[in-house]
C-alpha cells in the first residue's frame, strides 16, 4: 500500500512558513529538508507539518538553480499565502552536530521530512511567523484536513482497483503454452509428416484424416 493514509486527519499539524520557491520544492519532493534557525521542541517528530508558502525569494531561486540544480516556476506560476504539502517529520538534526547530509541543509536546525503529500489545492492562509512552529486556525486546519483525506480516499480507491485487478487476472500463458498446440483434450498436437496439418495422437479424439492422401 502506498505511504498515503488518513493519519493527519488524527495527528497533530501544525503550520511551518516557508517561501517560494522553497515550498514548491517540498511540494514537488525535491528537497527533504526545512531549514530553521532554531531547533522546535523534540515531540515534533513524528508529527505532522503544514507546509505554508509566503513570497517569492528571487535569491532563493538562484540559489536552488545553481547549487541544487533545480530549476523552479517563476513567480507568478507559484500560490504564496497558501498550504501547499503535508509532510511527516522523520528526523531533526542540527548543525554543527550532525552533519550536512543534503545540499539542501543549510541549518541551523533542519527538519527531515518523509511522506510529503501535496494539496490537492493550495488552502488559502496567512503565513504565521517564519523560523518556528504555529497553530493553524481551526478553518484552516480543516480544510487541510479535507484536502488530505480526499487525497486518501482517492488513493485507497486506486489501490483497492489494483488489487481487484491482480486477483482476476487471467494467467498468462507460459513459453510451453506458447511453443506447443494443445488439443481440446490437452494433449499436445504434433504435426502430420505429411500434410503439416495438426493433429492430436490421443486414442480418445478422433482420428486425422490425412490431407495429402484426400484428391477430387
Amino acid at each position: 500500500m502506498s505511504a498515503l493514509c488518513n493519519t493527519p486527519a488524527r495527528a497533530r499539524l501544525v503550520g511551518v512558513t516557508m517561501p517560494q520557491p522553497w515550498a514548491w520544492a517540498v511540494q514537488v519532493r525535491n528537497t527533504p529538508v526545512l531549514n530553521l534557525p532554531q531547533a522546535p521542541p523534540a515531540d515534533i517528530l513524528g508529527q505532522y507539518v503544514a507546509v505554508c508558502a509566503a513570497g517569492y525569494a528571487e535569491e532563493l531561486a538562484a540559489w536552488m538553480a545553481l547549487h541544487a540544480g533545480v530549476g523552479s516556476p517563476p513567480a507568478d506560476e507559484l500560490p504564496t499565502g497558501a498550504v501547499v504539502a503535508v509532510a511527516r517529520v522523520a528526523a531533526m538534526s542540527l548543525w554543527p552536530e550532525a552533519p550536512r547530509e543534503s545540499r539542501w541543509y543549510a541549518g541551523p536546525a533542519g527538519l527531515w521530512l518523509e511522506d510529503v503529500v501535496a494539496l490537492p489545492e493550495p488552502v488559502p492562509c496567512v503565513p504565521g511567523p517564519a523560523g518556528c512552529l504555529w497553530e493553524l486556525s481551526p478553518v484552516v486546519l480543516a480544510r487541510v484536513r479535507l484536502g488530505y483525506a480526499t487525497l486518501a480516499q482517492e488513493n485507497e480507491a486506486r489501490w483497492r482497483a489494483y488489487e481487484a485487478k491482480a486477483t482476476g487476472r487471467v494467467p498468462q500463458p507460459g513459453l510451453r503454452e506458447r511453443v506447443l498446440r494443445l488439443c481440446t483434450c490437452r494433449r499436445a498436437m504434433t504435426p502430420c509428416p505429411s500434410c503439416r496439418t495438426w493433429r492430436c495422437t490421443s486414442p480418445g479424439c478422433p482420428p486425422h484424416t490425412c490431407a495429402a492422401g484426400v484428391s477430387p
